[in-house]
């Protein structure tokens, strides 16, 4: 008797428990958005993932006490689904493997949930969302079929009318076919009493806590280091000691400034394996390095690394990068918030040192300045001053000066780039300790360089550098003899205008390599060059400007050329018609023969020298 009680009680209770309480949409929309608002977006997800899934299971015993067929349950439930109200409609297509009649080997399933209601009510009280938001109708999905199958089945939503698709999908697979794909998701089934959530959100801020220590730790002893003077060398070693990352700092050609952490072999050999990657795998169509405007990581098939900006007065100038052999790395994504207070320091320090470098060079720049204008009342002042800004002006230089034009265009020295032009040749000669005065005149850049046995592959490498940093432009430098009195440096400057006039394939060019020209006009016979010239040339020097120039570039590719028809017609895109015929009028106007061997040669000097005079442009 008092079993027949507790049974009937207990089938009371079970029955009270699985009655069904009808809502509407509107008002489960209503308590969906309190459950957000007020335990998040994470809790409020686990809490109706598991709401779901209780429903889907009470169903499932439901169906069960009706029928244990597989089949039977399987087609119950989009029916019972349906019945929730949850949804208009579903579409699902299953790939079933039995094992025997009662016990399935595998299932797959694909499909989607029509009008969904939680999408709907998600969208009209939180707007948007950056993930799937039917998590009732996955809850219920997956407790209804892992009741049925007695085995655990998980369904994930991939698309959804929450996050602005154009309708809610989802797929079905056994929980060990899902592999790490859903393994945050399964935890959020497992309900967390308050307690043990306190105290893993404890763990989490103690963790949290202990980084921001070491991060501000790491911040002081980087303000300290730079306080006393350190420099970017000393920042370096202090980062490595710090962290125990190998650290490198570099211009924006990836070309190192400072590194520590790792034997130079093996820095070199992860610098070389960065820039191959950067020209072939991410930026192979480009001439130039691509420009990381915000912190990255790359892993190429050698190393990882982690590189950010050096900003200095809102302009990009290096990087700071954090690099290990990829095997062994142990840089992590909360090595960011690290490198970038480096990144800051390098900031600090270069600003300072760019600062005190700006006011130096300018200074420099505007003394080479003042003396190429004839500012200076005396040898001795130039002189004195000189000495005092560490240049000897008694010894012996020479004059290099600068030209340069944007690949493609006829255009020279434009304005626009020159300043970036002189900071960076300014900075790369000081890192490789050349001695100079940098300055501008006549729209050049000029510099008066102390006597050396290397002032040509100086100036090659200046070029390479420049080319490495400004790829779309082409330079050119003219080097005079070699001064030995700075009260002539304008007679020298003019050399070096006058080589650069003659350079044609070559990029630099030296005024003693200029021969009989370059003695002509050095000997201040400059009108007698001008007056010979037009008696030589005088009938061409009529003619209107275009057929001037054209007259007068035919008649110095074929002198050049030494007369040979079919490489002046190939220099000139001629035919052979077409050259023959200016030649032949050429002759016919100078009444000259230019096959003979001594009229061809002294026309050829008269070119030559207009050209470096800057009276003729072909």
């Amino acid at each position: 008797m008092n079993n027949h009680l507790i049974d009937s009680q207990d089938k009371s209770v079970k029955e009270e428990r699985n009655k069904k309480i009808v809502t509407t949409s509107a008002g489960f929309g209503l308590l969906r958005k309190g459950l957000v608002e007020n335990l998040g977006k994470k809790r409020a997800k686990g809490f109706l993932l598991r709401y779901g899934w209780s429903l889907g299971v009470s169903d499932a015993e439901e169906a069960m006490k009706e029928n244990s067929s597989i089949d039977f349950l399987i087609n119950q439930a989009s029916i019972l689904h349906l019945n929730t109200g949850h949804i208009g409609d579903i579409q699902s297509e299953r790939l079933i493997e039995m094992r025997d009649s009662n016990n399935i080997k595998s299932i797959s399933a694909k499909g989607k949930w029509i009008d969904s209601f939680e999408a709907k009510e998600h969208l009209r009280h939180h707007g948007k969302s950056d993930s799937p938001v039917c998590h009732t109708l996955t809850g219920y999905a997956s407790g209804y079929m892992t009741t049925i199958l007695k085995q655990n089945v998980v369904v994930k939503e991939t698309r959804c009318i929450g996050m602005g698709d154009s309708e809610c999908q989802f797929e079905m697979k056994f929980k060990e076919d899902w592999g790490n794909e859903i393994k945050d998701e399964l935890s959020l089934y497992e309900e967390m009493n308050i307690i043990e959530e306190l105290n893993d959100t404890y763990e989490q801020l103690l963790e949290q806590r202990n980084y921001i220590e070491k991060v501000a730790k790491f911040h002081n002893r980087l303000t300290e280091s730079l306080s006393n003077g350190s420099t970017l060398q000393d920042i370096a070693n202090t980062t490595f000691k710090l962290l125990n990352i190998p650290i490198s700092i570099e211009d924006l050609s990836f070309q190192k400034i400072v590194f520590s952490g790792v034997k130079e072999e093996g820095y070199n050999q992860l610098n070389k394996d960065l820039v191959d990657y950067l020209k072939q795998k991410l930026y192979k169509n480009n001439h130039s390095f691509p420009l990381f405007k915000e912190t990255i990581r790359l892993k190429t098939g050698f190393q990882d690394r982690l590189i950010t900006p050096i900003t200095v007065q809102k302009r990009i100038i290096g990087y700071c990068t954090f690099f290990h052999y990829k095997e062994s790395s142990t840089i992590s994504e909360t090595d960011v918030m690290f490198i970038e207070r480096v990144a800051n320091a390098a900031s600090l320090y270069l600003l300072n040192e760019k600062t005190s470098f700006e006011a130096v060079e300018k200074m420099k720049s505007y003394f080479l300045e003042q003396i190429l204008r004839g500012q200076y009342t005396s040898r001795e002042e130039i002189v004195n001053r000189g000495r005092y800004m560490g240049y000897d002006l008694e010894a012996p230089f020479y004059i290099a000066s600068i030209d340069y034009n944007e690949k493609g265009k006829l255009e020279k020295n434009n304005k626009n780039h020159f300043d970036q032009f002189l900071e960076t040749i300014v900075k790369y000669i000081d890192i490789q300790g050349f001695k100079a005065l940098i300055g501008q005149h006549d729209s050049r850049i000029v510099m008066l360089i102390p006597e050396t046995d290397q002032v040509v592959a100086k100036l090659e490498k200046i070029i390479k550098h420049t080319n490495i940093s400004f790829p779309n432009f082409q330079y050119t430098i003219g080097i005079s003899d070699k001064a030995e009195d700075i009260d002539q440096v304008l007679e020298h400057v003019e050399e070096s205008f006058i080589a650069l006039r003659m350079s044609t394939d070559k990029k630099i060019i030296c005024f003693k390599d200029m021969g009989i020209v370059g003695v002509l006009i050095n000997s201040k016979n400059v009108s007698g060059i001008k007056k010979m010239a037009k008696q030589e040339l005088g009938p061409i020097y009529h003619l209107g400007d275009s057929k001037k120039r054209e007259m007068l570039k035919t008649l110095y590719v074929f002198l050049a050329n030494g007369g040979k028809l079919q490489q002046t017609m190939d220099d000139l895109s001629l035919s052979m018609s077409g050259l023959t015929y200016r030649v032949n009028k050429i002759e016919k106007m100078i009444s000259k023969d230019l096959r003979d061997p001594s009229q061809s040669y002294q026309l050829l000097l008269i070119l030559d020298s207009l050209i470096a005079l800057g009276e003729l442009e072909l």
